[in-house]
């Protein structure tokens, strides 16, 4: 509280580091100070004031015009973020919304950074796994950014894949704009440089004229700003081919070309946006969406709260979308969700985590389980001769019956031919997060007496990263054995550098299920029959075979050793693994998305 009294706004990566705790702790502190009024949480961090708090969502609060004004920043940060993907080249010009961008990027890794922003390059350069080159140049004592010939020059030898600058004005007549001379040069350079161009100003800019014009409106391919923009603008730049994502307090709509014929509004409601797997299945939406010109998707974060779902829920419905697709995965909450959208007649389509009356699509559960069960059976046989004393399973009970179906299947599957007893199998229950998966294998690691051989079984990649990560800590690698749901980029590298107590993963594609899951929607919306129930691939990926299915992770993922190393990197030192576990998610590499009509919500 005392930084944020000194401040008026905090990020959540500030009080990560500051108190040396996870991201999940830290948000839950937020949240209880928010209940008692101390503050208001924004998306990555809080602003000081107070909201009145409902059965179901926040309220509004009234905001003054300095909180309004960051939220508008914060959330033209957050989308713009969500275009950048790990191991790209950007660029990132000086300016407040970069400047915002730079601590939303501070958790992925191998990002190689240009900027001209001596305060940027601070901030990125405590990940060290980022390559961050600090554009030289003259520096203003007015502010942070270093141009001039010297900054110049040093672009002209550069290339980067994305751009992400700033304007002082936007117009059909002027194009982008700024008033500081050596910064439109600059940035000039920048665009030169670039394979793709985004520009991120707040909604005041547009449709204004500034001194030195930098790019005509057709040289940009992304605008990212705030809602209320000028329709003569919105126009013009549509008209050019370029995409606005046009940035609301709840939803935000992203418009590309101008419309023609039958269009479908599809929301899709993710899950969060700090989970690897959710983080993957939001980015072959958008990839799909993009590849069907009759849709214009609307996208949600749902930020992994029962509450945050019902009101964008609501936003959906006020957005007048012709379908959901709808991921999340608090059980109790479902009745209420699908009851707005039947009285709102929108047909939902549930991923992974099923709602009563919707179609669902993801994971064949019960099927993935026995995979799981009988490769873990067939480890077992082979390496410690059919002995397994323990049997411990990290549950996530409020997701539900059908994912529950995964951790059952796991154990029919050993029960064909591994005895277990039923006093043999230990629950928990971890809300499927890292933290809680450590948490509660070190707990139950620790009622085992050592020498016991003991197989982790678990709803989720992060199940496995936990127990591998408890063994690990308390020194139980050699009587210790996991199998995982899901090969995440995490488990992959597991994989890649043969971690011997990882037996393998059931992979469930999550970069595919956007592809279907559009289709899916497609064939509802135009009143083709469909099947309750649609399902992704499930496949058993191990050391052996990792290469074939993903050959790039031996080059990407083979450097890294691990969950442990890679937090060794970022905190500079070496400690325990209990505390290791990363509370920032690893995003998959997947290729980079094109152009796209979407929307991201900004739901507090």
């Amino acid at each position: 509280m005392e930084l944020l009294l000194q401040n008026g706004t905090v990020h959540l990566s500030q009080l990560v580091q500051l108190l040396q705790v996870s991201e999940g702790t830290v948000r839950n502190d937020l949240r209880l100070l928010e209940k008692q009024n101390e503050l208001i949480r924004t998306h990555g961090g809080a602003v000081l004031g107070t909201r009145p708090m409902s059965q179901f969502a926040p309220q509004k609060s009234v905001a003054t015009e300095q909180e309004r004004a960051l939220r508008a920043i914060q959330s033209i940060a957050k989308r713009a973020t969500s275009l950048v993907e790990e191991g790209d080249i950007i660029l990132l010009a000086g300016s407040p919304i970069t400047q915002e961008m730079a601590c939303e990027l501070l958790p992925l890794k191998s990002l190689t950074v240009l900027t001209n922003s001596v305060q940027i390059a601070l901030t990125l350069s405590r990940n060290p796994t980022q390559t961050v080159i600090l554009i030289g140049g003259q520096m203003r004592s007015e502010r942070d950014t270093l141009d001039g010939h010297t900054a110049i020059s040093m672009l002209r030898e550069l290339r980067v894949q994305k751009a992400f600058l700033s304007c002082d004005g936007v117009s059909a007549a002027r194009g982008f704009a700024d008033d500081d001379i050596a910064s439109g040069e600059l940035k000039m350079a920048m665009l030169a440089c670039a394979q793709k161009v985004i520009v991120v100003t707040t909604v005041d800019r547009m449709g204004k004229s500034a001194l030195i014009s930098f790019a005509t409106l057709n040289r940009i391919h992304h605008v990212v700003t705030t809602e209320s923009a000028p329709s003569e603008t919105l126009t013009a730049l549509r008209a050019a081919g370029v995409q606005v994502s046009l940035c609301g307090e709840y939803i935000t709509e992203i418009y590309a070309d101008p419309p023609q014929g039958r269009r479908w509004r599809v929301g899709f409601a993710n899950l969060t946006e700090k989970q690897e797997f959710a983080v993957a299945v939001r980015q072959g939406i958008e990839r799909a969406a993009n590849e069907n010109s009759a849709i214009d998707l609307l996208l949600a974060d749902n930020d992994a709260e029962p509450e945050i779902a019902l009101a964008n829920a609501k936003g959906l419905i006020d957005a007048r979308v012709d379908l959901v697709i709808e991921y999340q995965q608090d059980e109790q909450t479902n009745n209420v969700l699908m009851d707005l959208f039947r009285s709102a007649m929108v047909p939902v389509i549930a991923i992974d985590i099923p709602l009563p009356g919707a179609t669902f699509f993801g994971a064949d559960n019960y099927r993935a389980g026995r995979i799981a069960g009988d490769a873990a059976a067939r480890w077992i046989r082979e390496h410690w001769n059919g002995k397994l004393d323990k049997l411990v399973c990290l549950e996530q009970p409020e997701s539900g019956p059908v994912p529950a179906a995964r951790i059952q299947g796991q154990i029919d599957g050993l029960r064909l031919s591994i005895p277990i007893n039923t006093d043999s199998i230990v629950r928990l229950s971890t809300r499927g997060d890292l933290e809680g998966s450590q948490l509660a294998a070190t707990q139950a690691l620790r009622n085992i007496p050592m020498g016991k051989h003991v197989l982790f079984i678990g709803i989720n990649a992060h199940s496995a990263l936990g127990a591998l990560a408890a063994a690990e800590t308390l020194d139980r690698q050699d009587y210790t054995a996991v199998i995982s749901q899901n090969a995440s980029g995490r488990i992959r590298r597991e994989l890649v550098r043969r971690n011997p107590m990882l037996i393998g993963a059931v992979d469930f594609f999550p970069q595919n299920y956007g592809g279907k899951a559009v289709q899916l929607a497609i064939e509802i919306l135009t009143g083709r029959p469909t099947p309750p129930a649609v399902y992704t691939d499930h496949l058993l990926i191990t050391s052996d075979n990792i290469s074939q299915i993903y050959p790039d992770d031996a080059h990407t993922l083979g450097s890294h050793s691990g969950v442990k190393d890679a937090h060794d990197q970022v905190s500079g030192s070496k400690t325990p693994l209990i505390t290791s576990i990363p509370s920032i998610p690893s995003i998959p590499s997947i290729p980079s998305i094109p152009s796209i009509r979407s929307t991201i919500s900004t739901k507090v």
